[in-house]
């Protein structure tokens, strides 16, 4: 089988400095200097104006001679820097084309083997997850669990240590449902909202002491109401009057009230043929919250 390894020639860059000298640079430099000292402070008048301008263009000139002299050396300086740079370049793409495709082969190896290994914490976890009471389905699998250094022994104490630390905020949380259904029964509210709030800084104590408060809160303002209630019915009632048997607002002059009886008793005499008095007296019966006593039976008639 052929060998997939490579074996790369050792190479090495050589670079041989370039020094950069200026002819007369002392020279330069001291009668640079002379200049600048002769004329700090310049006045500048119509008697040296000639001479001055004669200076500045002189200087300008030298000025720009250093600065062209200056660009022309780094472009020259820089062409085997630059050559150089696009030979790396060039080298460094053809290394990039091989690399893709290993980088690539890689990743999509160590993912498999991270997904085998992910499928056999799965595993260890729908078997261990039971003797717990835990359902598997609630475990989600941590990165670190993957890892090839993560072996069956480790895993098996951490998973044991997260279902017991699971197990027992489970058992709590049903033991802080208990409390707080009980009390709820007992006060008379419903559980459901309640219960929903019980958290790991929020227990049963917390939530029954609220329960309590909401209870004492409602009872408080129904109370408010009830006295708010009757003291409007007071001061009403201190405003009327009753005069005969009509209850007057004294401020309006409005009747409130009239005494007048709900039902009446009403004696009636019929006069008439039989036949004419029983049809009478099946309408008044026909009639609604009408209660009809006949006094004389028909029977008891003649004819």
């Amino acid at each position: 089988m052929a060998s997939n390894e490579v074996v790369l020639q050792d190479f090495s860059v050589n670079l041989t400095p370039t020094k950069i000298t200026i002819k007369n640079e002392t020279e330069m430099k001291q009668e640079l200097e002379t200049i600048a000292d002769k004329y700090s402070g310049l006045i500048v008048t119509e008697n040296n104006l000639k001479s001055v301008k004669s200076t500045r263009a002189k200087l300008n000139a030298l000025n720009k001679g250093l600065d062209d002299k200056r660009k022309e050396i780094k472009s020259s300086y820089n062409a085997p820097l630059d050559e150089f740079e696009d030979k790396v370049k060039g080298y460094q793409a053809i290394i990039n084309k091989s690399l893709e495709p290993i980088s690539d082969g890689i990743k999509t190896l160590e993912n498999s083997q991270r997904e085998e290994r992910k499928a056999h914490v799965q595993e260890v976890i729908n078997e261990m997850a039971p003797e717990y009471d835990i359902d598997p389905t609630e475990i989600e699998i941590e990165k670190s669990w993957t890892n090839k250094t993560m072996t069956d022994i480790k895993l098996t104490r951490i998973l044991s240590d997260g279902f017991n630390a699971l197990k027992r905020k489970k058992d709590l949380f049903e033991t802080n449902k208990k409390l707080v259904e009980e009390h709820c029964k007992y006060v008379g509210v419903e559980p459901a909202g309640w219960v929903s709030q019980l958290s790991d800084e929020y227990n049963a104590t917390d939530v029954i002491k609220a329960i309590d408060q909401a209870v004492e809160d409602k009872k408080q303002k129904e109370l408010a109401e009830q006295k708010q209630i009757e003291s409007e019915k007071a001061i009403q009632e201190s405003k009327q009057q009753k005069i005969g048997s009509s209850v007057i607002d004294t401020e309006t002059g409005e009747v409130i009230q009239d005494d007048i009886p709900s039902e009446y008793a009403v004696s009636i005499q019929l006069i008439g043929s039989k036949v004419d008095i029983i049809q009478a007296i099946q309408k008044i019966n026909g009639l609604s919250n009408v209660t009809s006593k006949v006094l004389n039976p028909l029977s008891a008639w003649e004819g």
